[in-house]
C-alpha cells in the first residue's frame, strides 16, 4: 500500500476528525473514530485504504506537515513510514533530524535564531552579545558582523577584565548572548573575512532554553558520540574550553544573568569519551585513506567536506582541554567560596546578587510578600526597591544566595536544598570532583608520560607566582591532608590565570610521544619563562593524593553506615541531614563506593528509588508532606507526579554497570525507555524534558511545566538530554530486550516472564 495524498486537505480533514481536543495533535486522549481513508497511489487514486490506530494516524499527520514544510502538494507514502517500528522511528528521529534542530552557532548566520530568549522579561530586548575582555578576535569579528549585517541591530559589548557579582548584576536589566568559540573554515584565510569564520556549533536543550547549557550538554554529547555526531560533540567541549578560559567556569549558560554560575561539572569524562572517539574515527580514515591508496577501485567514502582528524591535533586538543579542566578544579570547585574551608569538600556555591532575572514574573512573591507588607509598599515595587539596593534586607540576601546554588546545582527545585543549598557538600557534586581527580591522573599517566606542563600568567606584580611558590612550599612541608579542611589554607587561586590557549604547549604535545615525556616526577616544579608567564609541572601522583583525600572526606562525612546511602553533609550546622537522594548512586558512576559499600547501596536504592517507569528523584518520606502551603517542587518525588528525570537514569545504568550489575541497569534502562517509547506512540511523537515514571506520562503539573509537551502537529527537536538518554539507554539492552521494546511489552509482563 502506497497512499496518494494532498497534503493541505488531507491534513485539514484528518485534524478535523481526529483531533478532537484542537491541541494540533492526535493522541490517546482525542475521542475521533481512530480510521482515516485515503487513495493509494498503485491504483491511481480508485483504491482507498484505511490508516487505523492513534499511533499511525499520528504519522500520518507528521509525515503530512513535514511535506507540507517543503511546499509539496502531493505525498507518496510507505505503508512502512506509517506503521514504523515505533523504537526504530523515535532512534531515527533523534540521529537524523533532532540534532540538527537543536544545533546552534554563535556567528554571523546563527546570531539571529540564538539572540531570541523567551526568558527576556526585560524592557531592552535589543539583540546583545558580550565579548570577553581578552577575546579580541571575537570582538572584531562581531563589530564587523554588526555592521555587515544591520538588520539584526546587534549590540557588540566588550566586558571588563574582571567580572565581578556587580558588573553582572548591572547586566539584568541588558540582557545578552555571551560569546562562544570561533573557528575558520580555512586555517590559511583570515579572521576578516566573515564567510570564513564559524562558531563552534553547539545543542540547546531546546523550547525556552535556547542557549548552551552545563551539564545538559554533557548528556547531548553521550547521545551524540554514539550518533556519530563527533563534531558537533566536540563542538560543544570546544565551547566549555572557551568559557573557562574567559568567564573562569564552565556556565550555567551562555547568557548575561549566568555569568555567576556554573554547573555539575563534567568535562573531564566528556572529554576522555570524545577523545576516544575522535582517536577510534581517526585510525578509521587514515585506514581507509591508506586503502584508496593502495586500490584505485575503491569508492571515495570519505567526503571532501568531512573532517580528518589528525594525530597530532588530537593531541594538541587534549592538552587544550586538560589545561582547562585543570584550571576549573583548582579555580572553581577547589577554591573559596565552594570549597569548604572546614570539612574540605566541595559546594554549590556562586557568587552574585539579586533575584535570578531568568524567572517568571512573579516567581518570587511569596517570599517578598512579608518584607512589602512591613513597608506597606506593594511586591513588585519591593521588589525593585531591593534590586536596586534601595533597601537591603539579609535575610533575603541569604535566601538568594542559596536559591542561586540550587540552579547552579542544576536541580532547581527540591526541598533538599530548600534554604541550605550553599551550606551543602552534596554526594553528587563531591563525586564529581573525585572523578575530575582521578581522571586527570589517569590522562598524566597513560598520555602524558605521568606529570603535564603549562604556563600561567604571572599576574599584577607577580601575585599567582608568589601565590603558587607559597602553595608548593606548603604543599612540599605538609602535604595535602593538613592544606585542605580544618581551616586550612589551601590556596589555588592562581590556576584562574592558567593559559588554556597556549600554542608554544600545543607544539609541544604534538611533536613529543607520551612515552618520551618525564615519568618520576613526584611534586610540583615551575621555572619563569618570560616577563609574563611562569611555566608548571604537575605529576599524576598529585592528582591520585587529592583523589585519596576526596574519597576519605566522602566516607568520613557522606556515607551513612545506618543508612547504607551517601548522603549531603550541612557543613554549617555540622550534620548530615538524611534526606534520601537517587544521586546517591553518582558513587557508583565516579567509582567513589567500595566494594562492600555497593553491597548494601546498591539494593538500598533501588528499594528506595526503582519504580515501574525507571528511577525517581528523592524518596517520599525525604520530600514530607505536601499542602497547599507546600507545594511540590520537580526534583523531588511529588505528590501526583512521580517524576524522573534523564540524567539521574543515564548515572545509574553506567553506575551499575561499572559494579558489574549489568543485569539491573538492563532492566532500568528498559523500564525507562519504555516510558519514552509509549509517550511517543500515545502522544504524537512527544519526547518531553521529563516524565511521571509512576503514571509513565508526560502529562504532569509541575512548576515550570514540561518543556517539549507543547507543538503543533509534529515533533521536531525532542529534548535534548531525553533524546541522548534514549540513545544510551539502547546501548545496555539485549537484542531481546529491543525487539520487546518495539512491541511495547510491559516492563511488569517482561521482568515477570523473566
Amino acid at each position: 500500500m502506497h497512499p496518494n495524498i494532498k497534503t493541505n486537505p488531507s491534513t485539514e480533514m484528518l485534524l478535523a476528525q481526529e483531533d478532537t481536543d484542537r491541541d494540533g495533535q492526535i493522541t490517546i486522549k482525542d475521542k475521533g473514530p481512530k480510521v482515516f481513508i485515503i487513495p493509494t497511489a498503485n491504483s491511481a487514486g480508485f483504491n482507498r485504504a484505511e490508516i487505523r490506530g492513534t499511533y499511525a494516524l499520528s504519522n500520518l499527520l507528521q509525515e503530512l506537515q513535514l511535506a507540507t514544510d517543503h511546499n509539496r502538494k502531493f505525498i507518496i507514502l510507505s505503508e512502512d513510514r506509517l506503521f514504523e517500528n515505533p523504537l526504530q522511528r523515535l532512534e531515527r528521529l533523534i540521529k537524523f533530524h533532532f540534532w540538527d534542530a537543536l544545533t546552534r552557532r554563535i556567528d554571523a548566520d546563527g546570531l539571529e535564531a540564538i539572540c531570541a530568549d523567551p526568558k527576556n522579561r526585560q524592557k531592552d530586548t535589543r539583540n546583545r552579545i558580550y565579548i570577553p575582555f581578552e577575546d579580541v578576535i571575537g570582538l572584531q569579528y562581531f563589530t564587523d558582523v554588526s555592521v555587515a549585517r544591520p538588520h539584526l541591530n546587534l549590540d557588540v559589548v566588550r566586558m571588563p577584565r574582571n567580572i565581578t557579582p556587580q558588573y553582572a548584576q548591572s547586566l539584568n536589566t541588558h540582557p545578552g548572548v555571551l560569546a562562544l568559540s570561533l573557528r575558520r573554515l580555512n586555517e590559511n584565510v583570515g579572521w576578516d573575512v566573515l564567510s570564513n569564520v564559524v562558531g563552534a556549533p553547539f545543542a540547546v536543550p531546546g523550547g525556552r532554553f535556547n542557549e548552551q547549557y552545563g551539564w545538559d550538554s554533557y548528556f547531548e554529547s553521550l547521545g551524540l558520540i554514539i550518533d556519530g555526531r563527533l563534531g558537533l560533540a566536540q563542538g560543544m567541549a570546544d565551547n566549555f574550553i572557551y568559557e573557562i578560559e574567559h568567564y573562569g567556569k564552565i556556565l550555567n549558560a551562555n547568557r548575561s544573568y549566568y555569568l555567576t554560575r556554573s554547573q555539575p561539572p563534567f568535562l573531564t569524562d566528556m572529554f576522555r569519551q570524545l577523545y576516544a572517539a575522535l582517536s577510534k574515527e581517526s585510525k578509521r580514515q587514515i585506514m581507509e585513506m591508506e586503502s584508496r591508496h593502495t586500490d584505485t577501485s575503491a569508492p571515495p567514502n570519505i567526503s571532501s567536506s568531512k573532517k580528518i582528524w589528525k594525530p597530532q591535533d588530537l593531541s594538541m586538543w587534549l592538552a587544550r582541554a586538560v589545561r582547562a579542566s585543570i584550571k576549573e578544579l583548582f579555580s572553581v570547585w577547589l577554591s573559596l567560596p565552594r570549597l569548604d574551608p572546614v570539612v574540605g569538600l566541595s559546594k554549590y556555591h556562586p557568587d552574585g546578587l539579586g533575584v535570578p532575572p531568568e524567572t517568571e514574573e512573579g516567581h518570587f512573591d511569596t517570599v517578598f510578600q512579608p518584607f512589602a507588607d512591613k513597608l506597606e509598599v506593594p511586591v513588585k515595587h519591593y521588589e525593585e526597591l531591593y534590586a536596586n539596593g534601595q533597601v537591603v534586607e539579609p535575610e533575603l540576601d541569604d535566601y538568594f544566595m542559596h536559591d542561586r546554588a540550587v540552579r547552579e546545582s542544576g536541580h532547581d527545585t527540591t526541598y533538599r536544598f530548600d534554604g541550605k543549598c550553599a551550606n551543602l557538600a552534596t554526594v553528587d557534586l563531591n563525586c564529581l570532583v573525585y572523578k575530575y581527580e582521578t581522571d586527570l591522573a589517569e590522562i598524566f599517566d597513560s598520555d602524558f608520560g605521568g606529570s603535564f606542563t603549562f604556563r600561567v600568567r604571572r599576574g599584577d606584580e607577580d601575585s599567582n607566582l608568589n601565590d603558587f611558590n607559597l602553595w608548593v612550599q606548603r604543599l612540599e612541608f605538609e602535604g595535602i591532608d593538613k592544606m585542605i579542611g580544618g581551616n586550612s589554607i589551601w590556596n589555588t587561586s592562581w590556576a584562574k590565570d592558567i593559559l588554556v590557549y597556549d600554542t608554544e604547549m600545543n607544539i609541544k604535545y604534538s611533536e613529543l610521544p607520551s612515552n618520551s615525556l618525564e615519568h618520576n616526577q613526584t611534586g610540583p616544579t615551575f621555572f619563569v619563562d618570560s616577563a609574563s608567564t611562569f611555566t608548571v609541572s604537575l605529576p599524576a601522583a598529585l592528582f591520585k593524593s587529592l583523589a585519596t583525600r576526596t574519597h576519605t572526606l566522602i566516607n568520613k562525612y557522606l556515607w551513612s553506615d545506618a543508612d547504607s546511602l551517601f548522603l549531603d553533609y550541612d557543613c554549617k550546622k555540622h550534620e548530615r541531614p538524611s534526606f534520601e537522594t537517587v544521586t546517591a548512586m553518582w558513587a557508583l558512576w565516579a567509582g567513589v563506593a567500595s566494594a562492600d559499600q555497593s553491597k548494601v547501596l546498591i539494593p538500598k536504592c533501588l528499594q528506595l528509588f526503582e519504580v515501574v517507569g525507571g528511577l525517581v528523584s528523592t524518596s517520599e518520606k525525604s520530600r514530607g508532606e505536601i499542602t497547599a502551603e507546600r507545594m511540590p517542587r520537580q526534583w523531588d518525588y511529588p505528590y501526583d507526579d512521580n517524576l524522573g528525570w534523564a540524567p539521574h537514569q543515564i548515572m545509574a545504568w553506567k553506575g551499575l554497570a561499572n559494579y558489574g550489575h549489568q543485569t539491573e541497569a538492563q532492566r532500568l534502562a528498559y523500564r525507562w525507555l519504555y516510558t519514552c517509547v509509549k509517550a511517543f506512540v500515545d502522544f504524537n511523537g512527544v519526547v518531553p524534558e521529563k516524565f511521571d515514571v509512576v503514571s509513565m506520562t508526560h502529562l504532569v503539573n509541575v512548576e515550570y511545566g514540561n518543556v517539549g509537551s507543547d507543538f503543533q502537529y509534529v515533533v521536531r527537536e525532542g529534548f535534548g538530554w531525553m533524546n541522548a538518554s534514549c540513545q544510551v539507554g539502547l546501548q545496555y539492552l539485549s537484542s531481546t530486550m529491543r525487539r520487546s521494546l518495539g512491541a511495547l511489552v510491559h516492563p511488569n509482563d517482561l521482568f515477570r516472564a523473566k
